[in-house]
């Protein structure tokens, strides 16, 4: 895990989001979920969405658990609460994994959630710079928010830098 100069690590639960400027580390760990990492270069402010399922559907709960209330909510927090730049605004997107071996695809939660939120950035204008998509097994990822770097580890392998 990457621990910047003052260690300071905030966690991202599950239908959460969160938002830091620098120096601070953003994690979450992720399986059918997808995390989805907002990041404004010029003045290194990060935002992390850990979210799982891709609509809400009128259901109740935290707006961060579904991709349709909780990438708008993550946008806006980064916009109007953190003042990012939407131009210098990037994104980067990891899990989705297939975590339950049903050949239906409507267990297949992994792929809508990467589906919805491929789409969505899209529609926001949001360019997605680096993914790390599906598959079988969870993994963890840290957001370093002085260099935008986002340090990607699926359980049994090496971790990878986006």
């Amino acid at each position: 895990m990457i621990l910047n100069n003052n260690g300071n690590i905030i966690t991202v639960g599950v239908g959460d989001l969160k938002i830091a400027g620098s120096p601070k580390v953003i994690k979450t760990s992720l399986g059918s979920c997808v995390g989805v990492v907002l990041y404004d270069s010029i003045q290194k402010i990060g935002g992390m969405l850990h979210l799982m399922l891709p609509n809400c559907n009128g259901r109740e709960g935290k707006p961060g658990k579904y991709a349709d209330t909780g990438i708008p909510l993550l946008l806006d927090m980064m916009l109007n609460q953190a003042k990012a730049r939407k131009n210098a605004l990037s994104a980067k997107i990891f899990g989705g994994a297939k975590m339950f071996n049903v050949s239906s695809e409507l267990f297949d939660i992994g792929r809508s959630n990467i589906a919805e939120t491929q789409r969505l950035l899209e529609h926001f204008n949001i360019r997605i710079i680096a993914s790390r998509l599906g598959g079988t097994k969870g993994h963890q990822i840290t957001l370093d928010t002085e260099t935008g770097i986002v340090q990607s580890k699926i359980f049994g392998e090496p971790v990878k830098e986006y």
